[in-house]
């Protein structure tokens, strides 16, 4: 039991496709399978037009694990690759390499060179090699279907609780832990500056975050921005883990968003400054509160 898309970000259009394929193969007793692509097919031909990832691979692994898929199996995407026909790629791996029982598939599928497999012609080479297939409706909110770039718009406008309504877990950036200037800590919020993140970055913004940390949990205020206020003209990923004591230099952290506080915005001192973060980790402390009653309500109706 199969299902083959991109699955960026693993939002809740692919979760309704990925949990039928985890409940049909119950029924049936065999194993769950997505299969995805090594990289966006996109960024084989037209590397700058590809759309920056909604989510790196391993956590693509940690949700679709959570769904219940028993196995990732990723395709080498290379020329080659994109130059098969629809007839000639479903038969390769999905006939010969991978001998699927049978296929479930959302909607808007497409396959193939110039994408020319349809559901249509889908449905087609299913019937002649009897395979069975179902093809999924959308999954429908806000007037409109849950789509990875109606997720990627709000996740640039810095729309993050829209967003995570359409995603099965939060947001999150995952990045290295480098020096920065160290201001934070004069100013009294050390913060750890976050590189070599590979997926897309929330517009700019004040955020409420949580961040993990040897198993502990912390409240975080995450500054997206260019430090107005000191004259920087460097896009920075700032985070501030409140109440951790600790050295975090070289690891790596996952900061998972929540809500967006404010913009970024000069402020006249750093008397100003300081006043602002205190009411921007009050916020995000009375934020995180209420994430972990609702957690333990819903924990308790489960």
């Amino acid at each position: 039991m199969a299902s083959l898309g991109k699955f960026d970000g693993v939002h809740r259009g692919h979760a309704s496709v990925l949990q039928r394929v985890k409940d049909c193969s119950l029924r049936l007793g065999i194993p769950a399978i997505a299969v995805s692509f090594s990289v966006q097919p996109i960024a084989v031909f037209k590397p700058q037009l590809t759309p920056v990832s909604l989510c790196t691979l391993a956590r693509k692994v940690e949700l679709i694990g959570e769904l219940g898929i028993d196995t990732l199996v990723q395709i080498e995407t290379d020329e080659k690759l994109l130059e098969l026909s629809a007839e000639e790629f479903f038969k390769r791996f999905f006939v010969e390499k991978m001998g699927v029982h049978s296929l479930i598939e959302g909607h808007n599928f497409l396959f193939g060179k110039n994408r020319e497999g349809t559901p249509v012609l889908l449905r087609k080479l299913c019937e002649k090699h009897g395979i069975p297939l179902e093809i999924m409706p959308p999954i429908l909110a806000d007037g409109g279907e849950i789509s990875s770039s109606r997720l990627r718009s709000l996740i640039r406008e810095g729309q993050i609780e829209a967003a995570n309504s359409f995603l099965t877990k939060p947001y999150r950036l995952t990045g290295q832990v480098v020096h920065g200037e160290h201001r934070g800590r004069t100013l009294g919020f050390p913060t750890v500056n976050l590189n070599e993140i590979q997926t897309l970055l929330p517009g700019p913004g004040v955020y409420a975050c949580t961040c993990q940390v040897e198993g502990k949990t912390y409240p975080t205020a995450t500054n997206i921005g260019f430090n107005p206020t000191f004259g920087q003209n460097v896009l920075k990923v700032e985070s501030h883990l409140i109440g951790f004591k600790g050295d975090l230099y070289g690891k790596q952290l996952h900061v998972d968003f929540h809500e967006r506080l404010r913009g970024v915005v000069p402020f006249e001192s750093k008397e100003a400054l300081v006043e602002q973060m205190k009411e921007d980790v009050r916020q995000i402390s009375i934020t995180n509160r209420k994430q972990m009653e609702n957690q333990n309500r819903q924990e308790h109706r489960a």
